[in-house]
């Protein structure tokens, strides 16, 4: 009797965290878009880490490089089209998210590292690589 109730109670945990895991698969993936979608960078500052980096075909880059980059990027010449969206949960606190983004000669894929700190999620890492044509 015992080994059924450590059972059911085991799945019950299981099932309840796969469920948390699946709500914030969504929230990282909103978060994700926003970000593509930003033409400020003060309106995604707060979207990184103290301690970001990341790094494309350009190199390393800090938060306040990544900021830079942003603002200095052109507009773009369409909407933000982003998909092929994969989050894994390292743990509760941490999930790596790969995706792709852009159309024509920006198509890249993204790979985000999040940290969740204080009940708020946060890039800690990101890198990208151009896609084959």
């Amino acid at each position: 009797m015992y080994k059924n109730i450590i059972g059911v109670s085991l799945i019950a945990i299981a099932m309840s965290t796969t469920l948390v895991f699946a709500d914030d698969s969504a929230t990282l993936t909103k978060m994700d878009k926003a970000w593509g979608e930003a033409r400020n960078p003060g309106d995604v500052k707060s979207l990184f880490t103290d301690d970001f980096i990341g790094i494309d075909g350009g190199g390393v880059s800090s938060k306040a490089q990544q900021l830079e980059q942003m603002a200095s990027d052109p507009a773009p010449d369409g909407p933000y089209i982003a998909g092929d969206y994969d989050v894994r949960f390292l743990d509760a606190n941490t999930a790596v998210m790969v995706h792709s983004a852009g159309t024509g000669k920006n198509t890249h894929w993204s790979m985000h590292v999040w940290r969740k700190s204080g009940g708020k999620w946060q890039v800690a890492a990101t890198a990208s690589a151009a896609a084959d044509d």
